[in-house]
């Protein structure tokens, strides 16, 4: 397989806060972060994508994905913000509903020309974690 980089797959242009830790925002109980969770969209930060692009982009990038390959099994890596829009339109949950995915974890996800189909959402069970390692007997 040779892969490819898929330019609609990058991450939610967050304008002003690129390169802030969005996390930090929350945190500190920003009056933008606490409005783009209230409002469910990224576009009250100050130059970001607005929702309705970003929908349509990802939207278009896994039709255009599915097209290119259909009948077939693909690996695609992306970003926290991309999982959660594509959970969203899935879904039809709230857009919010699925952006903490965690780093390494997998989402699998079935897409035909009548629906998409989720079958497993944030699966780290392939990670290595402490619940690995052996335990020691109690004596």
């Amino acid at each position: 397989m040779t892969p490819r980089v898929e330019a609609d797959l990058r991450e939610v242009h967050l304008g002003a806060w690129e390169g802030v830790t969005f996390h930090s925002r929350i945190t500190e109980r920003d009056p933008v972060a606490i409005q783009c969770f209230k409002e469910q969209r990224w576009d009250p930060i100050p130059g970001s994508e607005a929702y309705d692009t970003l929908r349509a982009r990802v939207r278009g990038v896994i039709e255009r994905i599915a097209a290119a390959h259909p009948d077939q099994r693909i690996a695609v890596f992306t970003h926290g913000g991309i999982i959660g829009m594509i959970m969203h339109l899935a879904t039809g949950c709230e857009p919010f509903a699925f952006i903490a995915a965690d780093n390494g974890s997998l989402t699998h996800l079935v897409v035909t020309d009548e629906r998409w189909i989720v079958r497993r959402f944030n699966d780290t069970g392939h990670l290595h974690t402490d619940l690995d390692r052996p335990v020691a007997p109690l004596t």
